[in-house]
């Protein structure tokens, strides 16, 4: 299925929900024909380019995204919020006379352990270490919103929380099984203490 495409310099997990400020013709349309259609879009991260102006490369993952949340600003601007639902792979992208762009998307398993009883190996010190994290101010945005029964869960949220450049982000993102997901998360922690 063909989707609208947001490309950000920011790497969204699904889970994560993210305000915009939107402000370009080709972008408040694509609001509006969300909101329309009931639908959502996909934002992705940007490997070459601007976020303003013309058509961005683009990474071939991204997040489906819904509205939840819109809004008149006092700068006069539109207000989202958006929900990262799932993950996606991009393929034949194109872009609009207006620069709007749309790919084909094909949503990617996201449960690599979802709920699962204990959680896997390893996953223990991540949620302890997110535990800690979460004790800070500012942090306290998420502290009802994890799922610590899911090693998914955990791993996204600290990729959200950790200060990782956005091509670690990506990789996390683009992690095809739990022990891979796993293992960055780590290497990144262990990175960051060392």
């Amino acid at each position: 299925m063909r989707f609208a495409l947001f490309p950000l310099n920011t790497v969204l997990f699904p889970g994560s929900v993210l305000p915009l400020q939107i402000f370009e013709q080709r972008y408040l349309t694509l609001v509006k024909d969300c909101l329309k259609q009931q639908e959502g879009f996909i934002i992705v991260l940007i490997s070459e380019g601007r976020e303003v102006g013309s058509a961005a490369e683009i990474f071939s993952v991204g997040c489906y995204v819904e509205i939840i949340d819109w809004e008149s600003l006092p700068n006069g601007l539109l207000g989202i919020s958006v929900k990262a639902r799932h993950r996606v792979r991009l393929s034949g992208s194109s872009v609009r006379d207006d620069g709007l762009m749309f790919a084909e998307a094909e949503a990617l398993q996201d449960g690599i352990d979802t709920a699962s009883y204990p959680l896997p190996e390893g996953c223990t010190p991540l949620s302890d270490t997110l535990k800690e994290l979460l004790k800070h101010p500012f942090a306290a945005r998420y502290r009802d919103a994890i799922d610590f029964d899911s090693c998914t869960d955990i791993c996204y949220r600290l990729g959200e929380l950790l200060p990782l450049d956005n091509r670690q982000k990506q990789s996390l993102l683009e992690a095809e099984t739990s022990q891979q997901l796993l293992d960055q998360v780590s290497l990144h922690i262990n990175a960051l203490q060392a």
